[in-house]
């Protein structure tokens, strides 16, 4: 690993140099020919000055709230003794350069070796670009309102997000990660026994290695739906099960952290979830479904929203992930209505003509909501 990051830093040392004297426009044919030979000697050459070039253009998308100027980012990168080349005659060297006329190729030479100290500094900056442009421009996805995205990974693992979802997919030689930020979606996993692949959503952690398994992050809850194979849960808030006990052999060795990497091959994480089975995390419980529906759990990917027996609240979460006028429950007394049936999630009317005749219910349109309250009539 030692011997890969010389090298690696060698490459961008050498791209950087190629980078500048490009940029300075004074090569001659002798210097493009052997510019084209290095680029042709190695994938990473011709990768490490793609890369310079992309963070040269792009470099005020960087950080585009400021809160990184590049002071700051090169003192950061010269805590780094290893990184940094000393040079310590180069001011004095300048200043006889620019007190007496200088011969075409000592200058030609003086710019060359300015630019090895540039090229210097923009390996360091470099080395932090990438690192930022990791953290800042991670590849993000969204699905708008009444939106459906499907998306196929890197890996060929596949994404279906619902309305109102946003992903943010980081991947690593080590592992595969999605964070969802809000919403649901469902996940096609490619088998990486290599690569383990991590979704994250608020406190918990689900690792699959090949599997299909449904993400929904409620406004409390997150519901986790296995369709195929098998998943391992981890969480802060695996302290407390209800509704079924786990089976000893689904529990594995409690984490101090929400981090997998310490977890042994063939180990999993606090819970065990497989095929045909739902869980659901709370900030204060986990409960397993006995006897989950999963069609109904992704119903949602034809455009279908089932309620079995259903709370009116819960309803008017459905309702407004998919439309911009709002449902609002406005009578306390109606917390213990429940609702069953298919409705369209194309197709808004249809939920509303069914609570319209519904003769416990009354429906108020006001502007951007629709307000239920109970009907005293």
């Amino acid at each position: 690993m030692e011997q890969r990051t010389k090298l690696n830093t060698q490459i961008y040392e050498e791209a950087c140099a190629w980078f500048i004297d490009n940029r300075a426009g004074d090569l001659d044919e002798a210097a493009r020919h052997a510019f084209d030979r290095w680029l042709r000697k190695s994938p990473e050459h011709l990768s490490a000055y793609l890369e310079l070039a992309a963070i040269w253009n792009e470099g005020a998308l960087l950080d585009p709230q400021g809160r990184f100027d590049r002071d700051t980012l090169i003192a950061q990168a010269a805590m780094d003794r290893d990184n940094v080349v000393e040079l310590t005659n180069f001011r004095s060297a300048e200043s006889s350069l620019a007190q007496a006329p200088v011969p075409k190729r000592q200058r030609r030479w003086a710019r060359r070796w300015r630019g090895a100290a540039i090229a210097a500094s923009m390996a360091l900056m470099a080395i932090s670009a990438i690192f930022f442009l990791q953290t800042f421009r991670a590849p993000t996805f969204v699905a708008a309102i009444g939106e459906q995205r499907s998306l196929t990974l890197a890996d060929g693992s596949t994404v279906e997000l619902n309305s109102r979802s946003k992903i943010v997919v980081r991947y690593s030689m080590q592992e595969r990660r999605v964070e969802l930020l809000q919403g649901q979606a469902l996940f096609r996993v490619t088998k990486d026994v290599a690569r383990p692949f991590i979704v994250k959503t608020g406190a918990t952690l689900v690792r699959a290695v090949g599997t299909e398994f449904d993400v929904y992050q409620k406004r409390e809850d997150t519901v986790v739906t296995v369709v195929e194979g098998r998943v391992a849960i981890l969480t802060s808030h695996a302290g407390a099960l209800a509704d079924r006990d786990v089976p000893a052999a689904a529990l594995g060795p409690r984490q101090s952290n929400l981090e997998f990497p310490a977890i042994a091959p063939g180990q999993i994480g606090n819970i065990l979830v497989a095929a045909g089975e739902q869980l659901t995390v709370t900030p204060k419980r986990i409960q397993i479904a006995e006897h989950p529906n999963i069609a109904s759990a992704t119903a949602w990917t034809q455009r279908q929203l089932v309620f079995e027996s259903a709370s009116l609240a819960d309803v008017a979460d459905e309702f407004n992930r998919y439309n911009e006028k709002q449902l609002i429950v406005g009578d306390p007394r109606l917390e213990t209505f429940h609702v069953s049936g298919v409705f369209s999630s194309t197709d808004p009317a249809s939920l509303i003509r069914f609570l319209r005749a519904r003769p416990e219910l009354r429906i108020v349109e006001t502007g951007s909501q629709i307000r239920i309250e109970k009907n005293t009539s």
